[in-house]
């Protein structure tokens, strides 16, 4: 089994609330059916993000804050039905779980994503918010990836962003940036970044170095070329691999 995520700047313009980039989307998917067996998590984007930022999610319940989250709720449910249809329209029959429905007792049930693998359905999950002892937060889908892989001891965890892995430098900064196609360390300087209301490309760096530790091959490839997900474990790879 493999479990991959899919970065919201992937499927969305994050500058611009609810833009799906739909043609991108579908790239990704038709280079995902052929796997065997997989869960897919995927990140919000602005379908996320957005609303979130703007009213002060996570934090305390508020009458406002309960109104954010409804419509981010909605949001990211339109966003998940986007990439499940697009999975079921290509015979690879998927239901969309969010964590919502998962927390309790300051903890999250994963049964209903086992009893869907045992059915033989794809589950795809996705960052959303959530009600904890007085306070609406967010699970990113960076920390379920986590979590799946606890659990499920995947075969790989393979994350799609917009870069095409580490680098030993910024490369916005350096023209001489060498791409690494394997990192060991345990931390990386990544120069500034803007980060999001799940913790931005920090919070996912610790995710892949989690899995890692789990001992789960774990990739960090560019989604804007998923093809590459075919040259894992092979000489044309790129991307990198935590080792």
């Amino acid at each position: 089994m493999d479990i991959v995520k899919i970065g919201g700047s992937l499927l969305t313009d994050k500058t611009a609330y609810r833009k799906f980039f739909q043609k991108k989307a579908s790239t990704i998917i038709q280079n995902l059916i052929h796997l065997e067996d997989f869960i897919l998590v995927h990140g919000g984007g602005s379908f996320g993000h957005y609303i979130s930022e703007r009213y002060g999610l996570p934090g305390e319940i508020s009458d406002e804050r309960i109104r954010a989250a409804s419509i981010v709720k909605y949001d990211m449910t339109d966003l998940n039905q986007k990439i499940v249809k697009m999975l079921n329209t290509r015979n690879r029959p998927s239901i969309g779980i969010s964590p919502f429905f998962l927390h309790s007792h300051e903890d999250f049930n994963y049964d209903i994503v086992r009893k869907t693998i045992k059915n033989r359905i794809i589950p795809v999950l996705y960052g959303d918010v959530y009600f904890r002892d007085g306070f609406l937060d967010i699970l990113s889908g960076d920390s379920i990836m986590v979590s799946l892989a606890r659990i499920f001891k995947p075969r790989r965890t393979i994350f799609m962003s917009d870069v095409d892995g580490v680098y030993d430098r910024d490369p916005k900064k350096y023209r001489d940036a060498t791409l690494m196609n394997t990192y060991s360390s345990e931390s990386v300087s990544f120069g500034t970044i803007s980060n999001d209301v799940t913790g931005g490309m920090e919070l996912k760096f610790k995710s892949m170095i989690q899995c890692r530790d789990m001992g789960i091959k774990t990739y960090l490839i560019n989604g804007n070329y998923p093809e590459r997900i075919d040259t894992i474990g092979t000489k044309e790879f790129m991307g990198t691999e935590f080792v």
